[in-house]
């Protein structure tokens, strides 16, 4: 059973604008024979469990975390949500890294080829399938589908001897789908604020900082995490010196206040998330309003109800520092069950969102 699938990019068919023929050779390609045969869709696949295949310590992303990555739930092992927000989220990654424009259509081949290899099973009887009607989503179920990721690296260090002789500036391309890691949980979570270190401004003035870019970049990421488990709660709330809400390590944030949903815009600098774009979308097909706006951390603890949104899924915040929020698990279960299973409408609706990438 194939439930990891692993491969490895062809830049040249998933990056033509370097301006290299689809046909060269170089490190991180293949032979002409197996572009036009075996791999139309822009990728080497590698049996990770038989296979050797390492990542070059010369590489960019080795060296400085230079790069970006998507991460796309993929239900039942064939549903990738919102696949094509995470794309265009890739090309604004590395717009904003100023990399090579990637090729949209090839990376959505690619990914579509990984899904079509994917021979995983989830477990129903814990999933919390659509044929459990309001189970799906309870706090006692896990999900057990799989995981797609994108990984771009800028290539070869152009300052090492390595990088010299065999070419920098070929972004190096990695994919797998993985349906053996973490299962997926709608647990309410709790939040501790800890500061940014810098106020509400800062990205507007400084945007090569890359704030609101999905970098490779996380050793604070998780190093807040760390100091959330230490503080006794299950994440972290990123804030703006000034009070402002941002992000979590992993999440954005959605608060809800009556009848609108809102969010910190993106402009602030965190990241536009696509689950929180999709949970907006559902938010509106039943009747709520949308928002993205600045939030302080004071009128945030003051909202009926707040949800991280991640990796296609919507999740209850419970607490944030001393302030409970009243957690409804219908509305949780039935937003997930719309982001994952009522994708035409879903799209349909996403084309009305007030803010995009």
């Amino acid at each position: 059973m194939a439930s990891i699938v692993l491969a490895r990019g062809i830049s040249a068919v998933l990056f033509p604008s370097v301006g290299f023929l689809p046909t060269a050779v170089t490190r991180n390609e293949v032979s002409d024979t197996e572009v036009s045969a075996e791999n139309f869709a822009g990728l080497v696949f590698i049996d990770p469990e038989t296979e050797s295949w390492d990542v070059s310590v010369f590489d960019r992303a080795v060296l400085r975390g230079d790069g970006f990555f998507e991460a796309i739930s993929v239900i039942d092992g064939k549903i990738p949500v919102s696949l094509d927000l995470h794309l265009e989220r890739l090309a604004t990654s590395a717009a904003a890294l100023d990399m090579p424009r990637p090729d949209v259509e090839a990376f959505k081949t690619a990914c579509m080829e990984m899904i079509a290899r994917y021979n995983g099973e989830h477990d129903e009887s814990v999933y919390g399938h659509p044929a459990h009607g309001t189970a799906y989503g309870h706090d006692d179920l896990v999900h057990t589908d799989s995981m797609l990721r994108i990984v771009v690296s800028r290539g070869l260090d152009f300052g090492t001897g390595m990088g010299k002789k065999l070419g920098a500036g070929i972004p190096s391309v990695w994919m797998y789908l993985d349906g053996e890691g973490d299962t997926h949980s709608t647990d309410p979570v709790t939040m501790v604020s800890l500061t940014a270190g810098y106020d509400s401004t800062s990205s507007a003035l400084a945007p090569w900082l890359l704030r609101g870019a999905k970098t490779l970049s996380y050793a604070v990421n998780m190093a807040a995490e760390r100091e959330a488990r230490r503080r006794g709660m299950t994440d972290a709330l990123f804030i703006t010196t000034d009070k402002c809400v941002l992000e979590s390590p992993y999440a954005s944030v959605v608060a809800r206040f009556g009848n609108t949903l809102v969010t910190p815009d993106p402009a602030i600098g965190v990241l536009h998330g696509t689950t929180q774009q999709e949970l907006f979308a559902y938010g509106r097909r039943v009747g709520l309003s949308t928002q993205y706006r600045d939030v302080s951390v004071a009128e945030l603890k003051q909202a009926d109800a707040a949800y991280q949104t991640r990796g296609g899924w919507v999740i209850p915040v419970s607490k944030l520092d001393t302030v409970d929020f009243a957690v409804d698990t219908e509305f949780v279960a039935a937003a997930n069950h719309a982001l994952h299973y009522e994708r035409e409408a879903q799209e349909e609706e996403l084309l009305n969102d007030d803010y995009g990438i």
